[in-house]
């Protein structure tokens, strides 16, 4: 499931940073990539932008007052139509079961918020995607084989202005999600409760996943939602008035873009012999080929859950002392003969 990212390859063709800072960049290893600024001032303008609103900033292009493109990148987003509606922007997720890394130093309740946006995507019944937490590195031919693709941290290393609670970035070239989630600890828009938080996790994972602003022009369409959707959390410029999770127009975005491919495992079941012998087992999966199992289980500098093995059959088996027993967590999921996978399920532990 996991690609492999070494930390000198290329990574992006084009990201973008979303909500109250959109930009576009081009990360190339060891290419020093020319100033576009005439191209992507041309580009931006054939989105549909009018020259009056392109505010020269320098380094990048400031657009609306909330978006920003990057002069070293080239938007290629496509404009249909200027009415609300939901909107994907130039990638898709290749991937759907994603690793998400929330930084130990972030406040309980960002740390919070973000677990529980992550659940409300994961509750979303009709898609694939599945977002679970893990701080798991295993170095493995100059990079990593196991990492987490979505990282959710401060603003420290690259801060935003006052009036911008967080900023993420989009799906690129090679089928990843956007790589990060900044969140800025000195937001000044509003009091921030902890169901703001939580809505604007939501609405930041969406642009991760390539969900661009609903109430915008910028991106594309997606089928089969509506011309106007107040009550989608992907609208922009509600970093203070979000009031609930994934509308029903967003869902049928989801579900289209991201549709299920093929049911997770049930009855899921974990046993221990008491001395030295663990079993898992669960349901066969009607089109699964194999299933992947994931471990969570604390060692030096690896925490968080991790692709461990894959069986072709419904039942797995290791030597786990008993006294290794308390904190050992598995999950299971099945792959299909495409490799598309399903959502992740936890053991029931009986011991």
């Amino acid at each position: 499931m996991k690609k492999i990212k070494y930390l000198l390859g290329v990574i992006a063709f084009l990201t973008i940073y979303s909500c109250s800072t959109d930009s576009v960049q081009i990360n190339d290893e060891n290419v020093l990539i020319e100033d576009q600024t005439e191209l992507v001032f041309k580009e931006i303008k054939d989105l549909g932008f009018s020259e009056k609103d392109i505010v020269d900033m320098g380094s990048y292009f400031l657009v609306g007052n909330d978006i920003t493109f990057s002069k070293t990148g080239r938007p290629q987003l496509a404009n249909d139509d200027m009415t609300p509606k939901q909107r994907r922007t130039t990638y898709l997720v290749s991937d759907k079961t994603i690793g998400v890394r929330i930084d130990p130093s972030l406040p309980s309740n960002w740390k919070t918020a973000t677990r529980n946006a992550m659940a409300h995507w994961n509750a979303n019944s009709g898609s694939s995607i599945f977002l679970y937490e893990t701080d798991y590195y295993w170095p493995y031919q100059g990079g990593f084989l196991f990492n987490p693709e979505i990282e959710v941290m401060n603003d420290n290393a690259a801060p935003l202005p006052n009036n911008t609670i967080a900023a993420a970035e989009f799906p690129t070239s090679n089928g990843m999600p956007g790589y990060r989630i900044r969140i800025n600890l000195s937001f000044s828009g509003c009091s921030v409760s902890n169901n703001l938080r939580f809505y604007n996790m939501i609405h930041e994972f969406g642009h991760c996943l390539t969900f661009a602003h609903t109430n915008s022009s910028f991106g594309s369409h997606i089928s089969g939602t509506p011309t106007s959707d107040s009550n989608s959390v992907m609208n922009g410029g509600t970093a203070c008035t979000l009031s609930s999770g994934l509308s029903t127009g967003d869902r049928t975005a989801v579900n289209t873009l991201y549709p299920l491919q093929i049911n997770a495992p049930t009855n899921v079941q974990a046993y221990h012999d008491g001395d030295e012998e663990l079993t898992m087992t669960w349901n066969a999966v009607p089109g699964a080929t194999s299933y992947k199992i994931y471990n969570n289980i604390k060692e030096t500098g690896k925490t968080g859950w991790y692709h461990y093995r894959t069986s072709s059959s419904t039942s797995y088996s290791r030597e786990l002392k008993l006294s290794y027993r308390n904190g050992y967590r598995m999950m299971v999921t099945a792959v299909d003969a495409n490799g598309n996978e399903s959502k992740m399920v936890e053991a029931n532990y009986n011991w």
